[in-house]
């Protein structure tokens, strides 16, 4: 009876530990966003300063290059960690709909993940060479061609990384992910609700495929939503270890 009543309590400490610790992971997944927000946003003015010309950006990356390092590869740890926190959390659940979309979740965060860091990429390794060359031109057409350079790569990185990867792929994943955790009532109603409104806000930036702009603001919004959504539920989690953990199937 002793053995039971210590193999029992071993086991739920050991779901406690398990669900706290996939509580940070989301925490952190979610604090992340706060690296390139602050760093960037004082350095570059990004988000907004994404859509600035050659001309502009070239000059800031070289005079902010400590910052755009720190910034951006925080951005590419936060991207990187996405499909992991998301595979992870799917397995919290052991309910059939979970089990069912399990595949095209992590298939969809994968691809996000993939696209994303993709994007980011272009703002640590080829936008500091074009500004690098940018410095050193001594002609018009010199510039004119590195700004040619810039525009294309920018249109091209910004569309697989901001448009597929942060916004469309990550919000069919996110969107599967709490329609399973409602189904198989892993999260509360509020929690499945707010993952729901920020997979909208996520879709409504990908308007830019069809041509429309959907402005700084709503590309800021759906993006915050999207890491207080991580935030909110790596706090469920800590409260819910210290009283009914959740255990990894």
């Amino acid at each position: 009876m002793k053995n039971t009543i210590h193999i029992a309590a071993t086991r739920t400490a050991t779901a406690m530990t398990a669900t706290a610790m996939i509580g940070v992971l989301s925490l952190v997944q979610g604090l992340l966003i706060l690296i390139p927000t602050i760093v960037l946003g004082q350095a570059i003015g990004w988000p907004g300063s994404l859509g600035d010309p050659a001309p502009v950006a070239l000059p800031r990356l070289l005079e902010h290059a400590s910052a755009v390092r720190l910034g951006y590869g925080a951005y590419l740890l936060l991207s990187m960690l996405f499909v992991v926190t998301i595979t992870i959390l799917a397995r919290l659940s052991r309910g059939q709909t979970m089990a069912s979309l399990m595949p095209f979740i992590v298939s969809f965060a994968m691809a996000s993940t993939m696209f994303r860091t993709i994007g980011i990429i272009r703002w640590l390794i080829p936008m500091p060479q074009l500004a690098t060359s940018w410095a050193s031109a001594t002609t018009d057409q010199e510039r004119y061609a590195i700004s040619v350079a810039f525009d294309m790569l920018n249109a091209y990185g910004g569309t697989i990384g901001e448009v597929l990867g942060v916004s469309l792929f990550a919000a069919i994943a996110l969107v599967l992910l709490c329609f399973a955790a409602f189904k198989d009532r892993l999260f509360p109603t509020w929690l499945v609700g707010f993952g729901m409104i920020a997979t909208l806000a996520l879709i409504a930036t990908t308007s830019e495929i069809v041509g429309i702009d959907p402005g700084a603001i709503v590309a800021v919004l759906s993006t915050t939503l999207i890491q207080f959504w991580f935030m909110a539920v790596g706090v469920w989690l800590l409260i819910r270890s210290t009283k009914q953990p959740v255990t990894v199937s």
